[in-house]
């Protein structure tokens, strides 16, 4: 058995959204004839990816689902979640706070919709279409928060999450991960959530190493799963620092890199 993980925005999927007849096709051969298990690791919540997971039929070939960039680890055949990391609640209010410091949204989730304090944010509208969740204006982010969370979204300008980030490694980097997955979205997550330790926490419970372990992606959440994987991947339209520490680098999601690096590194073209 051999196991792949994939990156969605920007891997898996067009700058259109679009799932192509050509990548599917490729992923569900990869299935059926190479043993191999699927898994879609994303910052995507978990709602977010079950269109993907019935494209692709997860449940009829044992694959996972890795939402909340590695948060919470579900078997797509049961629905049964194998791990989940949240966020403590004192933090909520503070990671909040820094936000409000440098003039940024933050967004987070239920299983019907997206909680955001402001209704009419570009950036926020951004997460609204690669999710198709709706968003629910709240008139007060902390009071909305009932529960533990996976994750928060902080959304905005290049130029205010980047001193952000380092705002937040610095005062609460002892309890909380921040790393952007595009230039206007820095993912908070607790501390040590990532892709790549959440691969790594799976492969031991399956009872396999990171040579069986293909990953690819195309972003910096994707980092640490791209160094774990015996094969690391990097799409063509990745960053060139991102590119730098992959095995292999495929063509871009919107020249069907997924189905390329399939073709060379499984299917022997």
């Amino acid at each position: 058995m051999r196991l792949l993980a994939l990156d969605i925005d920007g891997t898996l999927i067009t700058k259109e959204h679009v799932l192509t007849d050509t990548v599917r096709e490729a992923l569900l051969r990869v299935q059926h004839d190479y043993d191999t298990r699927l898994i879609l690791a994303s910052g995507r919540p978990t709602p977010a990816l079950r269109q993907f997971a019935e494209a692709l039929q997860l449940a009829d070939n044992k694959g996972y689902l890795m939402p909340f960039n590695g948060g919470k680890i579900i078997d797509a055949a049961t629905g049964h979640v194998l791990s989940s990391q949240l966020l403590d609640d004192d933090l909520i209010p503070k990671v909040y706070a820094l936000t409000q410091e440098f003039g940024v949204n933050i967004l987070t989730y239920t299983e019907e919709c997206i909680l955001s304090e402001q209704e009419n944010d570009p950036y926020a509208e951004k997460e609204v279409v690669l999710t198709g969740m709706p968003l629910r204006k709240v008139s007060s982010f902390v009071g909305a928060v009932d529960e533990r969370l996976p994750k928060c979204l902080a959304v905005g300008p290049l130029e205010k999450l980047i001193p952000l980030e380092a705002a937040i490694k610095e005062r609460l980097g002892d309890r909380v991960g921040a790393f952007r997955s595009s230039d206007y979205f820095l993912e908070i997550v607790p501390l040590g959530v990532n892709k790549g330790s959440s691969l790594a926490r799976l492969l031991e419970v399956l009872g396999r190493t990171p040579a069986d372990l293909t990953a690819i992606g195309d972003n910096y959440n994707d980092l640490e799963m791209i160094q774990l994987a015996g094969m690391g991947v990097a799409m063509g339209n990745a960053p060139e620092d991102i590119r730098q520490q992959a095995n292999f680098v495929t063509k871009t999601n919107n020249e069907d890199g997924v189905a390329y690096a399939l073709d060379r590194l499984f299917f022997g073209k």
